[in-house]
């Protein structure tokens, strides 16, 4: 071989080493969803209405989960610290839900709550009027009903009944996002996630559930009992909002339905630190 050529050629062979990484042999694959060995995720929506008509209503026990755009919003956090300084970086997310409806028309995006919004608590209710009680559980009107009637001003990061504000309420950039066509019955509906993923499982890893603290529904809680005045305690691992583009409600199958295979999964490929 010519040697102008041979060198070339290993110049050329170095350029594809270091541009394309053997992410084939190291990449790991790490899958987070409720069964026998992992109870980390928490999923529910709320339901947009006055006190008696779902605003104070807690749907933290359902086996659905319903999202459209403005009067059904569903909230996700998935506990992830396991993989905490595990990972060199974070090669791709997916939110992977079962759909039960199918709907055709809409959108249905993907995005991180504010920090402000993080102490939301799952509940144990699916539906019902439970106004008072202190029950700490996420409604329409507070990220934990802290009791009283009429009920105090909602404790949302933006002040308003609902996690509706964009970039106060959650970031304003979605996640991810994924059209309500390509749903089937039953079937996957994938959301990947985009933008700096390594930086968003560093925030996320960072959070683990508090020891010994549960919610009405056994759910374990991610920030401390605080005096219900705001601001609201706050956790590392905010979670996800789900909200649509349109009317049409997209039901989703929760970490609470029977067939363990219908349940959300939270799916990380990533590759891992050198010891």
């Amino acid at each position: 071989m010519d040697p102008l050529l041979y060198r070339l050629s290993i110049i050329f062979s170095s350029l594809i080493v270091s541009l394309f990484p053997a992410i084939g042999a190291d990449e790991v694959t790490v899958v987070f969803k409720n069964d026998s060995t992992y109870n980390g995720t928490d999923d529910t929506y709320i339901k947009r209405g006055a006190s008696f008509s779902g605003g104070m209503s807690n749907f933290g026990a359902c086996k659905m989960m319903q999202v459209n755009e403005e009067t059904r919003i569903s909230l996700m956090r998935f506990d992830v610290s396991s993989l905490f300084k595990k990972y060199k970086k974070i090669n791709s997310i997916t939110l992977r839900l079962y759909s039960k409806n199918a709907p055709k028309q809409g959108t249905i995006h993907a995005h991180r709550l504010s920090l402000a919004n993080s102490a939301w608590r799952e509940g144990g209710n699916c539906g019902g009027n439970h106004i008072g009680g202190n029950r700490h559980e996420v409604t329409w009107m507070h990220l934990v009903d802290y009791g009283g009637f009429p009920s105090p001003p909602p404790s949302w990061a933006s002040r308003t009944a609902g996690p509706t504000s964009p970039g106060i309420d959650y970031h304003e950039k979605a996640l991810g996002s994924k059209k309500n066509s390509e749903s089937k019955i039953n079937e996957v509906f994938d959301i990947e996630f985009n933008g700096d993923l390594t930086t968003l499982i560093d925030d996320w890893s960072l959070a683990s559930p508090e020891k010994r603290i549960k919610d009405k529904g056994g759910n374990p809680c991610w920030t401390v009992d605080w005096n219900w005045s705001q601001p609201a305690a706050e956790t590392a691992n905010e979670g996800i909002l789900l909200k649509g583009s349109e009317g049409s409600i997209h039901e989703f199958y929760t970490s609470e339905t029977e067939d363990k295979s219908l349940r959300p999964q939270l799916i990380i490929k990533y590759i891992p630190r050198l010891k």
